[in-house]
């Protein structure tokens, strides 16, 4: 093709185009064909460079717009441990917490006494496959008062404790108060408290 055909200088001005705006102003002193290829080349390889950064940064804003969503706000505690934003949850909600009944949400979360708190940072013994895991995504008041595992024991009816399982679970607050996070309330609580407190087994005979 005849470098005076229209075709060619159409080429040529679409080449020095990218030249321009995407290189260095110093690529249109170079004189010779080839350099201006090798400029050329270089500016579709930035192009694409942007490209993929973009894409990058657009990926970054729907993750992030994906975790508003959820309600899932994270701060960062002194120990460096992810914990839950502060907030009200319903039953259904907090079972979403147990650490096994949704991947996609890190947090575990139980109730003692319609107080929901955060127990992430002690996820070996809270987490999935933990000797306290049976309490997380509940409020599980009851367990705590007779310091069971029993899964007939993991409601929060605690109406009917003798005077020994009301300390038992008030200690188990205290605890968890002293140690963990609170998130927030159970919305929609059944916690029942204790009545007047019954003489203990030991001390009935």
């Amino acid at each position: 093709i005849s470098s005076s055909t229209p075709q060619f200088t159409k080429t040529r001005t679409i080449m020095s185009a990218f030249s321009s705006v995407l290189l260095s102003p110093l690529a249109s002193f170079f004189s010779t064909t080839e350099d201006k290829v090798f400029h050329v080349v270089k500016c579709v390889l930035a192009f694409l460079f942007l490209l993929l950064c973009d894409r990058i940064l657009k990926q970054h804003e729907k993750n992030e717009k994906e975790k508003k969503a959820t309600g899932e706000a994270i701060e960062t505690t002194t120990d460096d441990v992810m914990t839950m934003k502060k907030g009200d949850l319903t039953r259904k909600e907090l079972k979403q917490f147990d650490g096994k009944s949704d991947d996609k949400k890190p947090f575990l979360l139980l109730a003692c006494k319609g107080t929901i708190f955060d127990v992430t940072k002690g996820r070996d013994f809270y987490g999935p496959g933990g000797p306290y895991n049976c309490f997380c995504g509940k409020d599980a008041s009851l367990a705590f008062a007779k310091v069971s595992t029993s899964e007939e024991h993991m409601n929060a009816n605690c109406s009917n404790l003798f005077a020994m399982e009301v300390d038992a679970l008030n200690d188990w607050y205290r605890k968890f108060e002293e140690k963990y996070p609170v998130v927030g309330k159970v919305r929609d609580s059944d916690f029942k408290a204790p009545k007047k407190r019954k003489k203990t087994k030991a001390s009935s005979k």
